[in-house]
């Protein structure tokens, strides 16, 4: 069973002017070797510089997926906890 989430992308260079789009993300919860919540992008959130019109009070977390020697890791849509929920097929709704 695949988890539908919302990713946090980032494009361009830190140092060019960094810019933001969301996009659906399709996860298997098997793969999810850990969840911990990304600050750097709430603050970012906070300050309107992700995306137009997305809520300045979503929280947001990294979640690290095991792809055998190495991981890769995305930042999505939701806290720990609500990710977490998702994750064990209990409902709940990360959009964006």
């Amino acid at each position: 069973m695949l988890v539908k989430l919302t990713e946090v992308c980032g494009t361009g260079a830190a140092t060019t002017g960094r810019k933001y789009s969301l996009r659906e993300v399709f996860v298997n919860p098997e793969h999810v070797v850990m969840v911990r919540e990304e600050h750097q992008i709430r603050n970012l959130n906070e300050q309107g510089l992700i995306t137009e019109g997305l809520d300045k009070t979503h929280r947001f977390s990294k979640v690290v997926i095991d792809k055998g020697t190495t991981g890769s890791e995305i930042v999505v849509i939701g806290d720990p906890p609500a990710i977490e929920k998702a994750l064990n097929g209990r409902s709940y709704v990360l959009q964006g």
